[in-house]
């Protein structure tokens, strides 16, 4: 059994200490909201398959700075490190992509992304090396190995509502968890 770092991006004092970052927002959603039900719900999942589970937050109000993240996955021992987002452009955009940091992490981004794609029923946007987000270097993939999964567009209504839907998270999350 493996050692599971759980990253629901965004959230308290992410950025800037003592106020909440939400993230992405569309449609009354918050990016840190989604991320962090994504993140519940896989926790339940990796635990009832005996793995341990740590979150780097574990409600709105914890306050995890983006800087720290990857340093709670090293002070647990954790084996892996999925961190969780929502994506945001101008409405058009849509699609799933799993970000990774090293060539010998490209074969199981590319199953976390297809998995997720298949069970989502999202567009597979591919997988990217961290330097091709919007940030040339991810902190929390300091860790390594780390997944940053852009589950889909918050501010685009079809990824909205797949992102939401409880029915089609369980059986992402399943996906996921299969792959660790």
């Amino acid at each position: 059994m493996k050692a599971v770092c759980l990253d629901p991006g965004h959230g308290m004092s992410n950025r800037r200490a003592g106020a909440y970052d939400p993230g992405a927002c569309a449609f009354g959603k918050k990016e840190a909201e989604i991320a962090m039900d994504w993140v519940n719900e896989l926790r339940v999942i990796l635990q009832a398959r005996g793995h341990k589970v740590v979150r780097t937050r574990i409600n709105g109000s914890d306050p995890a700075p983006v800087g720290e993240r990857a340093g709670i996955a090293e002070e647990y021992g954790c084996d892996i490190m999925i961190s969780i987002h929502c994506n945001a452009a101008n409405g058009s955009a849509n699609g799933t992509e799993t970000f990774y940091r090293g060539e010998f992490n490209k074969g199981l981004a590319a199953k976390i992304n297809a998995a997720l794609c298949a069970a989502l029923g999202t567009k597979s946007r591919g997988v990217k090396t961290e330097s091709a987000s919007q940030h040339s270097r991810l902190a929390v993939m300091s860790f390594q190995p780390c997944f940053l999964i852009e589950l889909g567009f918050i501010d685009n209504a079809g990824d909205l509502e797949k992102m939401i839907d409880p029915a089609r998270r369980l059986a992402a999350c399943e996906a996921i968890a299969e792959l660790l």
